[in-house]
């Protein structure tokens, strides 16, 4: 058998051979890829575990013994010092149990995957406003989209503080959060109706570090006895899954804006 008749037999069992890599390559990344999951899902289980437990004994044992401060309080004079030390004890008591309950929002932070970023603000939503006294409601404006997992998680991480800045310090009745699914942008807002702040709130700087991860801007609007408003802008292409295209209105709009700068 001449070399030339061979030529095929030898081009197929190259193909054949390199099918078998590509399969056991693609075999190697799924289960490194699994491997990685699992282990995540791990980490995220234990840290469930330890904010359960803190919740259910820590914040709860505090909890119950200013309870019992607060009732020897009430039991002495109004004009007494030592009533007067013991609620500013007791302020300062309070200070550090809503601490611990940022701390376990934190620790309770979910795996965010492209479909379900609005699930995971709404419970968070919904669990503050269990434990402070204010409204909560979230408003989704546009076509819901997939974001990309760790993006999502930012936007999260970014939410998350804000709504607590929310709760916790701006004595609001009425909170309220918007996801806006643009087709260049995506937006999300942090609205309240609280006294407005006095001064930078707590988390800024770590929202702002969020915000630039994710290429996007981070505006923060508030005026006194009227409220505060938080603002991220996240470019679309960067968050979502699937990069949106632009209608003819948009097209319309972008052309119009470039001839504008011709002139």
């Amino acid at each position: 058998m001449s070399p030339l008749s061979q030529t095929p037999l030898f081009l197929m069992l190259g193909l054949l051979l390199a099918c078998l890599t590509f399969a056991a390559a693609f075999v190697v990344c799924l289960r490194r890829v699994r491997r990685g999951y699992q282990a995540r899902m791990r980490l995220l289980a234990e840290r469930e575990r330890v904010a359960t437990g803190l919740h259910d004994t820590l914040l709860q044992s505090m909890q119950g013994m200013i309870l019992r401060f607060q009732g020897v309080s009430h039991r002495l004079a109004i004009d007494s010092p030592e009533r007067a030390t013991i609620e500013h004890i007791l302020d300062q008591a309070d200070e550090v149990l809503a601490e611990g309950r940022h701390q376990i929002l934190a620790l309770r932070m979910p795996v965010v995957y492209g479909d379900n970023l609005g699930q995971a603000l709404a419970a968070i939503g919904q669990s503050l406003q269990e434990n402070f006294n204010s409204t909560f409601r979230m408003i989704v404006s546009g076509n819901p989209a997939l974001i990309n997992g760790d993006r999502g998680e930012e936007i999260y991480g970014i939410a998350r503080e804000a709504l607590y800045n929310a709760f916790q310090h701006a004595q609001a009745s009425n909170v309220e959060l918007e996801l806006v699914y643009g087709c260049e942008f995506f937006m999300l807002y942090v609205r309240d109706d609280g006294k407005g702040m006095q001064q930078p709130p707590r988390g800024l700087a770590g929202m702002h570090e969020r915000a630039a991860r994710l290429a996007g801007a981070l505006e923060v609007l508030s005026l006194p006895e009227q409220g505060t408003e938080v603002m991220l802008k996240v470019p679309g292409e960067i968050c979502y899954q699937v990069p949106r295209k632009l209608g003819w209105q948009h097209r319309l709009v972008a052309w119009l804006g470039r001839t504008d700068t011709r002139h």
